[in-house]
Order: structure tokens, then sequence, then C-alpha cells
């Protein structure tokens, strides 16, 4: 996979040793000679220029594919070993000659994850808390990383950031048009299936195409290092084709917000590009927005590309109906937990104590949200008003800081690069309003690397506010940093080790191999990984392993665990109280089939074990007035849930009957 882009090493090289200056840089580029590069000093530039491809090249497309989710914990380990080489290679260089005055951002960004760590207190779950917390570390420590890198080169850095995206742009382009091509040749351009096949290497279309942005800004950004300008223009080409194709309305949105704070913003600015803007581009955005309105008139019906590409059929689509509902859902979880929220990582177990009604798929089909596809309203859910404060407070200063910088800059180069930047995080912005990217790891990256390089170009305005010089404590919080990072490592490989268990366990019980199944689950379980990654707790592999090799008091054991680590899962509740009815415990299975159903109000099995629960108890009426209100789908839109509607009458005409011949027990 990576080895199909080596035909680009050559451009990419020539790339990376080409001097180009840096306009924005105020001191003059050092220059040294042969004796001072191997006497003097080690040469730190190329230490800078080998992280940066560890950290930004490998870090994009690392996975272990044994894992559950082959690239989220996997890029977490990755990326927290590559920044704490770093740190230990770079350890002197920075204590000595770095830059140790942290601004008005820096401050910033400290704060906000120090509230993450802080918010792992009242976390509903002390693994999955410290696992999104340490997150954001990973977010502080590669910033730092090119912020240094900044500093102490910046040239260099240019020209190797330069490269690294020229070759990511060959290797994930190459790799999802070959997706997307064995997609077309089968399904055509049908949005499912391009979900299903266009993956690139970062779990879904949506993710992939996230990542095509900040490439597109990135080539932009680095359009004067191009030394062939036809490369350059064929890059734009591949990866806006590959957006249009992808069919992911949030980056169409994105590139939108993007151009707007790009375009009329130079044209205000440069008088030079004032004429172009108003003779070539302007024209050609009113023709776009010509085609758009005929598009909305058409309405795209019978086309998914079409239909995608119209924005005023997003409302409709049941994406959208859904996603609103869950952003309701959640602005009442955070009302309940106005101020701190309900701790990091948390948002995905308590989001299903505000009741899945109305949530088609998560109701009939079992599907689990585990991000709210808002990274805004998902941090004010976990850290509270404080929380979503700081989070919109880290863009509004980057945002501020940029344009007080375009005011003071005088160079053309300098005014692209910071507009290009602001847009890349506007276009940020949009994404995790409707996405997650908080959650992955390279998009950490990103986001860090877009942080650096405004809070570089507004040094000046960041120097001109009052300051935090802390040189003289460089090394405790070097050594911070350093612990920070290496405790990554552990709480990584738990992830890693368990994430491969719980595979094999799924795969055991697809086999029904009990034994193994429980085996596996057991093995899966440490102190840094609890739960799978739609959070039902590990406990619940066991108990269903357990209970199906008839060990009942150790199957109920593992059930009441599992419950106790997720009282809002239904699925788990619903066999906690088999277990009890299966013990003979009718009366103690029917408050948590109740507190089920109020859960998920359509969920059958749960409705036919309570009828089941109140005729052991004597009670017919009830036993019947719940098999009653077993329902099918209304106007069943397809085959399987047609299939579904009779299974579901088959079982309620079986069951009616069972009841009839079944002997009421005892009332308890």
């Amino acid at each position: 996979m990576l080895g199909s882009p080596r035909t680009a090493l050559p451009l990419s090289t020539y790339i990376l040793y080409y001097q180009f200056p840096m306009a924005s840089s105020k001191k003059p580029v050092r220059t040294r000679t042969a004796a001072t590069s191997a006497v003097a000093q080690p040469d730190i530039g190329q230490r800078y220029r080998l992280l940066l491809w560890i950290v930004f090249f490998g870090g994009s497309l690392f996975f272990i594919p044994q894992c559950l989710d082959k690239y989220l914990v996997s890029r977490f380990f990755f990326l927290s070993a590559a920044l704490l080489a770093a740190c230990l290679w770079l350890w002197k260089p920075w204590r000595t000659g770095g830059n140790w005055r942290l601004g008005g951002f820096d401050l910033l960004l400290l704060s906000w994850y120090g509230l993450n760590v802080a918010s792992v207190a009242w976390a509903f779950s002390w693994s999955e808390g410290v696992f999104y917390a340490q997150k954001v570390l990973l977010l502080v420590g590669v910033y730092w990383l090119v912020r240094q890198a900044l500093n102490a080169d910046a040239p260099l850095a240019r020209r190797t950031l330069t490269a690294i995206f020229q070759l990511l742009t060959l290797a994930v382009s190459v790799l999802l048009l070959i997706q997307v091509g064995m997609a077309f040749q089968e399904f055509g351009l049908d949005n499912q299936r391009l979900y299903t096949y266009a993956t690139g290497v970062f779990g879904n279309k949506g993710l992939a195409t996230n990542f095509l942005f900040f490439l597109l800004i990135f080539n932009v950004l680095f359009k004067s290092e191009f030394k062939d300008k036809r490369i350059f223009w064929l890059f734009l080409v591949v990866l806006g084709g590959l957006i249009l194709v992808l069919q992911t309305r949030t980056v169409y949105l994105a590139l939108v917000v993007g151009a707007l704070v790009y375009g009329p913003a130079r044209a205000i600015l440069e008088p030079d590009f004032r004429r172009v803007f108003f003779k070539r581009i302007l024209p050609g955005v009113t023709v776009g927005v010509g085609v758009l309105a005929a598009l909305l008139a058409w309405k795209g019906r019978g086309s998914t590309l079409a239909d995608r590409l119209n924005p005023a059929t997003y409302l409709e689509s049941a994406s959208a109906v859904e996603r609103r509902l869950v952003w309701a859902k959640t602005d009442a979880l955070n009302k309940e937990h106005f101020w701190l929220g309900v701790g990091n990582g948390s948002w995905k177990i308590w989001f299903p104590s505000q009741s899945l009604r109305g949530a088609y798929r998560l109701q009939e089909k079992s599907i689990v949200f585990t991000r709210a596809h808002n990274d805004y309203l998902e941090v004010r859910a976990e850290m509270g008003i404080i929380g979503a404060f700081l989070f919109i407070a880290l863009f509004g200063a980057a945002f501020i800081a940029a344009a007080l910088s375009l005011r003071r800059a005088t160079d053309t180069r300098v005014r692209h690069e910071v507009l290009v930047l602001a847009a890349g995080l506007a276009g940020y912005c949009v994404i995790q309003y409707f996405d997650f990217p908080r959650e992955r790891i390279e998009m950490q990256a990103i986001l860090a690397l877009l942080f650096a390089g405004l809070a570089y170009h507004a040094q000046a305005v960041w120097n001109a506010l009052p300051g935090l010089p802390v040189q003289r404590w460089a090394g405790g919080f070097m050594g911070l940093l350093v612990a920070g990072l290496a405790f990554n490592l552990p709480l990584g490989w738990g992830r890693i080790v368990g994430e491969i268990h719980i595979l094999e366990t799924m795969k055991a019980q697809m086999a029904r191999n009990w034994p193994a199944m429980q085996r596996e689950a057991s093995q899966a379980h440490n102190m840094f990984y609890t739960y799978s990654d739609v959070t039902i707790p590990l406990q619940w592999f066991e108990g269903i392993a357990l209970y199906q090799m008839g060990r009942l008091p150790e199957a109920l054991t593992a059930f009441e665990q599992a419950y106790r680590l997720n009282p809002w899962a239904f699925q788990v509740i619903n066999n906690y109280a088999t277990a009890l009815i299966r013990s003979g415990k009718f009366r103690e299975s029917i408050p948590l089939l109740e507190q089920a159903l109020v859960i998920n109000p359509k969920y059958d099995e749960g409705k036919f074990n309570l009828s089941y629960a109140w005729f052991s108890l004597g009670d017919s009426t009830r036993a019947r007035e719940w098999l009653n209100r077993v329902d099918t789908i209304p106007n069943p839109p397809s085959e399987e849930e047609r299939a579904k509607n009779r299974s579901i009458l088959k079982q309620k005409a079986d069951f009616e009957q069972a009841l009839q011949q079944l002997p009421p027990a005892a009332p308890h």
C-alpha cells in the first residue's frame, strides 16, 4: 500500500533540499561550515526534519490491522512514542535554546489540557476519561514540536512540511482512487457503498475526505515551493475531484467557508490580487452560484451524487433528522450537567439516559452513537460550560491573532500563509460542527500544525501581550511532558491488547465457541480498557459466554458488573434481567426491563421478557399487556425490514401460545 507512491520520491527529495527564503522570518538564516556542523554542535535541523516526517507522514498512515479500530489507538500509541523520542532527543537543545516564553495562546492550550485531565476526576469511566484527556496531550506535544522547529529553522521546517504533504497527497490519493474505482466498478457512485469501500487509511470515507481537505489546504499553503506548477494543479484537481466524488457535505461546506475566508480578505489586503479576484475569481463564483441554484431547483432526485451535492436535500435526509435528534438530547443532557459536564469520554455512556425515542436506527437497528457528531456540543456535555468556553476561546484567540498579524504584515507571502492557515482553521471549525475530529489522532496533529503556524506568524502580537517566561523551569516543564507521554505508552498498549482480544471475542461469538469467547473477553480486560468501541463493558461478553455454557451464577455476576459499568446500555440491562429470570428472580428483573424500555421503547426483546416475568409471577393481565406492546416497523421500506416484521409476528404468536400452555407460577 505504501510502496506505490515511490515515484514521487525524487520530486519530494528535491523540494526537501531546495533552499527557499522565509519571508516571515526576521532573523537571517544561519549558515554552518562543515567544521561547525561536525564539531561545534549536532545538526538540530536534521533532527527536526526526521521528527516531522515521523509525526506527520508516519502518524497519518500507521495502523495495526488486528485492532478493533485499526487506526485510532494505533496512532495514539505511535504518536506518543514519536513525541517521547522527540523530547528525549531534543532535551538539551530545547532546554538551552528553545523559546520558553509562553504567550497567551500557549497558556490557553495548556489550560485546555489541564481541564481535560481534571475532568477525569468526575468522568463515569476512568479508563475512557484518561484516554480522551491524553489525546489532548498529543495536540500539545505536536504543537510544541512544530513551534520549536519553526523558531529554530523556519525555512527547513517549511521545506520539510512541503515534502511531507506532497508525498501524503500522492499516497492517499492513489489509495483512494483505487478504492473509489473498485466501488464504482461494482456499485457506481452509491454513497453507502463508497462509505464502505473508500476508507483510505482513516476508517471511513467521511474521515478520509476530512483529511483530503487539509491536504488541499497545505498544498495551497506551500504553492510557492512547487518547482513545477503543473504538479501543484494536478494535485488540486485530484484532491478536489476526490472530495466531490466522496460526497461528504461537511467538507463541501468547509471548502466554501475556507474560500470565503481567503478570497475576500486577500482582495482587501492586496491591490494586485484584488484585480484578479474581481475579474476572474468572482465571475467564476457567480457562475458556480448559478449552477447551485439550478441544482437546488432540480433537487437532484434519482442520483445519489447530485442529491448529496444539493444542500437543500440534507435537512430531508435520515442522517440530518437523526443528527438533530442526537443534538437535542445532548442539549438536554447539558442542562442537567451545566457547569462541569459528565466528565471526559463519558458522553457516549450518558447519552442513552435521555432515551433513544425517535432515533430509528438507534432503536430498530441497535446502532450506537459513540460521538455526538458535533465537537462543540460534546465538549459542552463532557466538560460543561467552562470547557466549552475554553475550547471556543482557543479558536477565537487564533483567529484574532491572525487578523492582527495581517494588519502588521507587509510581505505578500506572509499574508498568503496567514490567510491559508486561517482558512484551514475555519474549515476545521466547520468540520467539527458536523463531525468528530477531536477523537482522531491524525486530525489532532493537523490542528496542532494549524495552531503552531498561526502562532508563529502572530509572534509579534503575542509578544506585545503579557506572557510567562519559564526558562528557569524548562527542565520541570520538559519533565512533565516526558512523564505524560511515557504514561501514554502503557495506556495505548493496554488498549491495543484489549482491542485485539475483543476482536477475537467477537469472532468466537459468531462461531458460537463459548469457551474461547469467555477466555478472550477475560484477557481483553485491563485497567486501561474496559469497554468495546460501542461502550459495551467487557464483562457483558463474558456473561454471554458463561450463560451459554450454563454457568449461571458466574454469568449473573458478570452481567451485574457490566450493568454497573454502563447502566444505560439497554442490551446489557436486558441480558442482566434475563439471567435474573433464569435464576428465578422475576421481581428483581422487572425494574431492569422497564428501565431498558424507557431507554429504547421499541426494544421488543425486552417486552417479551417483561411479559414472561409477569406471567411467571402469576399476573397474566400484565403479561398480555406487555406482549400486546410488541410492535412492528410501520410501512417497512425494505425487504430486510419486512422480514423482521414477519419474524416479530411469528415470535409473538409462538409466545402467546406458550403463555397459554405454561401454568402460571405462584406469586412471589
